[in-house]
């Protein structure tokens, strides 16, 4: 498939990871168990396929970078998804969207050359995730931990777009995904055990949240921004983080009447902004 191909692969995958907040809220369900869940079915799911996949190329992909890559996603959806318990759907998003930014430093280490326009962008949008974190919202300790915890998801998020870009080079999309979603799984396993988190899914209506979870933001979503690694930079498939704070902002109005305040809105505007710069100087 072409550049252009991979590029709507992103839209699409962009539409689908704007719906994950909310179904996690609705979900009701505790954050390790929403993150156990979505990656463990979403492995299953794909499983028959990178079976086929399998016999026809074999495993390409080294093992180590699976194992990495499993666990940046472990610890992304674990930080990301609980954050959204202790402050809103808007901050959350937009903050963990910035993970693009830490991929400046990673790409410098692998010796490779970073734009001007790249750390304007960079060096905005962290300013604008501080604004956020001094708003108004920001103030309650609550919010600040729910902050700091998708800040975390934000890093972990780079790391993995960052191992996939690297895994892609030779792995199928769906032996690739099917892998890293199974080992983020086992990876999360351990710490609901340790934290003594329930994985029952208690009621129907649990189930069919985590149920379109794993249908839109993982295999429509994760999966095709996987896809597109394989022909776009880590940076560049970033770009889908410029869809998911403002779709889900949006959703979050509608479906959940989650207030945004002048300050909060600004302050995401100029992180996008940021984000968007960054992704430019990068092309």
């Amino acid at each position: 498939m072409s550049r252009a191909n991979a590029v709507a692969s992103l839209a699409a995958a962009g539409f689908a990871v704007s719906w994950a907040s909310i179904l996690i809220i609705w979900s009701g369900l505790n954050p390790i168990s929403v993150s156990f869940w979505r990656t463990t079915l979403a492995a299953l799911a794909l499983a028959p396929l990178m079976v086929r996949d399998l016999r026809r190329h074999g495993l390409n992909t080294p093992i180590k970078l699976i194992t990495l890559g499993g666990l940046a996603l472990a610890v992304h959806f674990m930080t990301w998804v609980t954050s959204l318990y202790y402050t809103t759907v808007a901050m959350s998003v937009t903050i963990v969207s910035t993970y693009v930014v830490f991929t400046i430093p990673i790409t410098l280490a692998l010796g490779r050359r970073v734009s001007g326009l790249t750390m304007t962008g960079a060096a905005l949008a962290l300013m604008g995730v501080a604004a956020m974190m001094y708003s108004s919202y920001g103030l309650s300790e609550g919010s600040l931990l729910g902050d700091a915890l998708a800040l975390i998801g934000s890093v972990s998020g780079a790391f993995y777009f960052t191992i996939g870009e690297l895994a892609r080079v030779k792995s199928p999309t769906l032996i690739y995904s099917t892998l890293v979603y199974a080992s983020a799984a086992l990876f999360t396993a351990p710490v609901a055990l340790l934290m003594g988190v329930n994985l029952t899914i208690p009621n129907s209506r649990a189930l069919i949240m985590v149920t379109l979870i794993v249908a839109g933001p993982m295999l429509m979503g994760h999966t095709l921004l996987n896809y597109s690694l394989k022909y776009l930079s880590a940076t560049v498939v970033s770009t889908v983080t410029l869809i998911e704070p403002v779709g889900s902002t949006i959703l979050a109005y509608l479906l959940l009447h989650q207030a945004v305040g002048l300050m909060e809105a600004a302050a995401m505007v100029v992180t996008l902004i940021g984000v968007y710069l960054s992704i430019r100087g990068g092309l």
